[in-house]
């Protein structure tokens, strides 16, 4: 009897032992998780601040949300101006590729190093959700008006042929990782204007 019930106790002490270790394997995986959500929330709005204050996305901005207004200039670029008048007539005559122009105003030039500033750094976000660090829905909501302006063809934000130049540019020089992004928010990438097509 006394054998049975050590083996009873001892059993009892196993399983008591398994369940604290369970319990405590359960709450290190809760504490993980929370800690992991916590630095990808630090992380989002690190650069999403960073994104919002950088001067050259300021003014990508600018010209994705509005169809005319004024840019503020860098001193390297104003020629004793302080602001550039756009309109998505410029914007559109800007992004032409080199196949299509191979000179281009200087408002044209200011337009273009803009888009280049601001689809570089749109990319990173895409790369940071491709490593793991990130996830398109944590994201998605910071950025989906933007994205929606260039990406939703229904949109009737910009002009079609404006959108279009946008999307040939983006083809043209490569920034796959915008165009995953734009996947990732469910929009669908607008096919580059075939090189025949072009005026």
């Amino acid at each position: 009897m006394e054998a049975s019930n050590s083996i009873n106790l001892e059993l009892w002490l196993k399983i008591g032992a398994f369940v604290v270790s369970v319990l405590l394997l359960g709450k290190g995986i809760f504490e993980y998780t929370r800690a992991q959500k916590w630095k990808r929330a630090e992380l989002i709005a690190k650069e999403m601040k960073e994104f919002l204050q950088d001067a050259t996305i300021k003014r990508a901005l600018l010209l994705l949300d509005w169809n005319a207004n004024y840019i503020d200039l860098r001193p390297e670029e104003n020629n004793g101006e302080k602001q550039m008048h756009f309109t998505d007539k410029l914007i559109t005559s800007a992004l032409r590729t080199h196949r299509e122009c191979n000179r281009f105003t200087p408002e044209e030039v200011i337009i273009k190093g803009i888009f280049d500033g601001f689809l570089d750094r749109l990319g990173y976000f895409n790369n940071y959700i491709s490593a793991g660090l990130i996830t398109a829905n944590e994201v998605k909501p910071y950025l989906i008006y933007w994205v929606d302006i260039l990406a939703n063809v229904n949109s009737k934000r910009k002009p079609t042929e404006c959108r279009q130049k946008m999307w040939n540019f983006i083809h043209e020089y490569g920034y796959s990782d915008v165009i995953e992004l734009c996947e990732r928010f469910g929009y669908h990438a607008i096919p580059p204007t075939p090189p025949e097509a072009q005026p």
